[in-house]
């Protein structure tokens, strides 16, 4: 069976290459649904944070401090995003203003912001700040999700300790499974401009979509991937068993 391509880009890859160049490889209008947790730096005392459950391999750094341009990463999501289709985008408190007025001018509408509960809670003169906020966003008319039980039970807490956790800033799979299986069908293609970990893609194997994603890190890449040959690896064996 020969690979299945999005303009010249091979479906079900992790590309290693910046999301701007990569996603003008990607056709107008050719995507169903994005899911994505852009870098971002976490600082204490003007030092990166490396909590201790943190294992060697995942480095001292959350990013290297080249955030990519919000309007131009924003901008490439919407001209590849079909018509009624639905953007879903990781946000601290600090950037929402940005994202939600760029989201707004390159052409978005805004659905909801969604909070994931998590129990890491960072004491200060403000109250805690126990969540995770996801944007989630529209191109064009409105298209309701899914699964509409799940309008109020999307939460989910956001493990303290790093069970399984391949990379910082690993999102809880059963969350994003829901953001994938609420708004796109199978055989549907989702995108992660910033793969991370490839929750997305996993999220998108194990609910039968395609899916193509970015990540410029080399060690996240290897980690992704090994990641992803594991599940392969137990489908393989689940159809050998059958």
């Amino acid at each position: 069976m020969g690979k299945e391509l999005l303009g010249s880009l091979e479906l079900n890859r992790i590309y290693q290459m910046d999301c701007l160049e990569g996603m003008k490889l990607i056709p107008n209008e050719s995507i169903d649904l994005i899911v994505t947790d852009p870098p971002y730096t976490m600082t204490k005392r003007g030092k990166s944070c490396r909590p201790n459950w943190m294992p060697n391999n995942m480095g001292e750094n959350v990013f290297d401090g080249k955030i990519p341009d919000t309007q131009s990463w924003m901008e490439q999501c919407y001209r590849v995003l079909k018509n009624e289709t639905h953007f879903y985008t990781f946000c601290n408190i600090n950037d929402i203003t940005k994202y939600l007025q760029v989201a707004k001018d390159v052409g978005f509408k805004l659905h909801n912001i969604i909070a994931m509960i998590k129990d890491t809670g960072m004491p200060n003169r403000w109250y805690y700040k126990q969540t995770e906020l996801v944007l989630f966003f529209r191109k064009g008319k409105a298209k309701p999700i899914n699964d509409f039980t799940s309008r109020d039970n999307i939460n989910v807490i956001m493990p303290k300790q790093s069970t399984g956790k391949i990379h910082i800033t690993q999102k809880p799979y059963e969350f994003i499974e829901k953001l994938v299986t609420n708004s796109s069908k199978e055989n549907e293609v989702v995108l992660d401009p910033f793969m991370g970990s490839a929750t997305t893609a996993v999220a998108s194997i194990c609910n039968n979509r395609k899916w193509v994603g970015f990540e410029v890190d080399t060690n996240n890449i290897e980690l992704a991937n090994k990641r992803l040959e594991q599940i392969q690896l137990e489908d393989d064996l689940a159809d050998y068993e059958k």
